[in-house]
């Protein structure tokens, strides 16, 4: 009776994911589908805090505990030839150094406690409700919801996709002359700004996605990962 009391009683200090991204990163095929990797440019990173939300519904998302170096780093989107629904945007990467993760650890915000998650499988992530997924640092995120204020009080009854972020996300399109090629991803400068943000496709749309970070061998931190569930499932949703 005492141990089991004693084992109900140990705080987690960490949350695992279920796969390991390394099998994505280091192949050009996955469960049998084509993986390719389309590199989106790099963000600016001044304060080290990391924002992971669908920046069109939910900019002003609470930054990760966790902070990061500052600097510039890649960002790198692992996309898969699913065999029923096409290209499918899989893993979102930003990439802070070259090292190798030996493991992924949960990415979580101020509030969340990781023990609440009794359940295998579970976790804290944000909700896509755009069908998008995005990177940007937390001064960056000032910025867009100033840059996103001003436009809708200069647009009143605009929309900030259809009347702006579309014609951004055209740019991205692999054939610009294919009317139904709207382009995935944008990595928008800020006006006014020598910041940026990034939006991408998630997956298969809108759904709760988690991030982890990519935590190498030095307990140093390699990178942070949006998993969309397209590949390298948890077996129960399989």
């Amino acid at each position: 009776m005492f141990n089991i009391f004693k084992k109900k009683s140990q705080k987690k200090s960490e949350v695992l994911s279920h796969a390991d991204y390394n099998q994505i990163f280091d192949n050009d095929t996955i469960e049998g589908m084509p993986i390719s990797v389309i590199e989106i440019g790099k963000l600016k990173v001044p304060t080290g805090k990391i924002v992971v939300c669908d920046p069109l519904v939910t900019p002003d998302m609470q930054p990760l505990t966790r902070e990061v170096k500052t600097g510039e780093f890649p960002i790198k989107i692992y996309e898969v030839k699913t065999e029923n629904s096409g290209d499918r945007y899989a893993i979102a990467k930003l990439e802070f150094n070259q090292q190798r993760a030996i493991k992924w650890v949960l990415a979580v915000r101020d509030g969340e406690d990781i023990n609440e998650l009794t359940d295998e499988g579970d976790f804290f992530g944000f909700p896509v409700d755009a069908g998008l997924g995005g990177f940007f640092d937390i001064q960056a995120g000032v910025e867009y919801l100033k840059f996103q204020d001003e436009f809708m009080k200069s647009n009143p009854n605009g929309n900030i996709y259809d009347d702006f972020f579309a014609m951004e996300f055209k740019k991205s399109a692999k054939d610009q002359n294919d009317p139904n090629d709207y382009g995935n991803w944008v990595n928008f400068k800020l006006p006014n700004s020598d910041l940026n943000i990034t939006m991408f496709q998630s997956g298969y749309g809108d759904g709760m996605y988690p991030a982890f970070w990519g935590i190498d061998k030095n307990g140093e931190i390699t990178s942070l990962v949006i998993d969309f569930f397209v590949v390298l499932l948890p077996e129960d949703e399989e």
